[in-house]
């Protein structure tokens, strides 16, 4: 196996490395960091997902009811005795009994929502982990990374290397610092794919979580479209199609609860096709889970509002000569 880099998405960047961010194509030492990368996505979609719950109307609007029913069922007598504000408060605040009564209140509350939220968030935790899968991997990649990142680097057979550069077509990474924090995937889907409408798809676009807001998905989102064309080009050349033009149907998938990508889909021309509350992309099946054997998970995602979206952007290509497999790259200086 080659040595993989290392990343560990739990520690910070090397202070002393230099702070270049650039493009750099998928490798075969890359294949780790490119699926951690890829699982991490899923992951902060479940933290966001907890999150949306916790703040949606209609869980604030339990929470608040419930606290101020319970709060003037259990001090009505003292409102009643009481002349005034303030003798109200004065008695409130003395009596530890009652102010203690709260506490196991708010404790099922937070852990009644705490249960939900996980139950239904969970769906997210088990694409991360599947991603490990054989699989999955090849929806994502086209391949298994188990083989790619197996590569000899003494094989100089023509087959082996005309794989590692279709391998490394469809995937891009962003380094900072000496190491990967972000990555982008696109390929091809010859199956829907014609002689007029090449079809491709963006099977992961992530950015690790303390770069979130640098803007560079609207980056990623560059390289995409610049791959689709890449690979529109490769596949006339493949099919022997005579064409001077192209139209390219570009898909991907997003999700509600994800304000980032959301705001760059329609930035970006994205129309959204359909939605569901199938989370996991790799998969048609529906989550069967259900909350105390009564209520469906996919009934509480609609409650939530937590939808997987599937979008769609059109993008004319002039096709060119097939890329060659060293392709430069610019780099620009970040500032500390």
């Amino acid at each position: 196996m080659v040595k993989q880099v290392e990343l560990n998405l739990s520690t910070p960047l090397k202070a002393e490395a230099d702070p270049t961010i650039k493009p750099i194509p998928l490798e075969p030492a890359l294949a780790t960091a490119a699926l951690t990368l890829h699982g991490d996505f899923y992951r902060q979609l479940q933290s966001k997902a907890n999150h949306h719950i916790f703040w949606h109307p209609i869980t604030q609007f339990v929470l608040t009811s419930t606290l101020c029913g319970f709060a003037y069922y259990t001090y009505s007598e003292l409102i009643e005795i009481s002349d005034s504000i303030p003798e109200f408060l004065f008695l409130a605040w003395n009596n530890k009994y009652l102010v203690s009564s709260f506490f196991p209140v708010i404790i099922f509350l937070i852990g009644t929502i705490g249960i939900i939220s996980f139950l239904v968030t969970d769906e997210f935790r088990v694409v991360s982990d599947s991603l490990t899968d054989d699989a999955t991997m090849s929806k994502i990649f086209r391949f298994p990374l188990r083989i790619y990142a197996n590569y000899d680097e003494n094989d100089k057979s023509q087959n082996s290397l005309a794989f590692i550069e279709s391998a490394s077509q469809s995937t891009e990474l962003i380094e900072y610092r000496e190491s990967p924090i972000a990555i982008v995937t696109v390929i091809p889907l010859p199956d829907k794919s014609t002689s007029e409408v090449f079809y491709a798809r963006i099977t992961g676009l992530h950015v690790r979580k303390v770069y979130a807001k640098a803007g560079l998905q609207n980056e990623l989102m560059e390289i995409a479209k610049l791959k689709a064309k890449s690979l529109c080009s490769r596949y006339v050349a493949d099919n022997k199609i005579k064409t001077k033009s192209m139209r390219i149907v570009l898909l991907a998938e997003g999700y509600t609860t994800d304000s980032i990508m959301t705001k760059i889909f329609k930035e970006n021309n994205f129309k959204a096709l359909e939605s569901t509350t199938n989370v996991n992309p790799f998969s048609d099946k529906q989550s069967a889970d259900t909350i105390l054997k009564l209520i469906p998970v996919s009934f509480l995602m609609k409650i939530f509002g937590i939808y997987r979206v599937t979008y769609e952007l059109e993008l004319e290509s002039t096709i060119e000569n097939v890329p060659k497999k060293n392709s430069k790259t610019t780099a620009r200086k970040r500032k500390n």
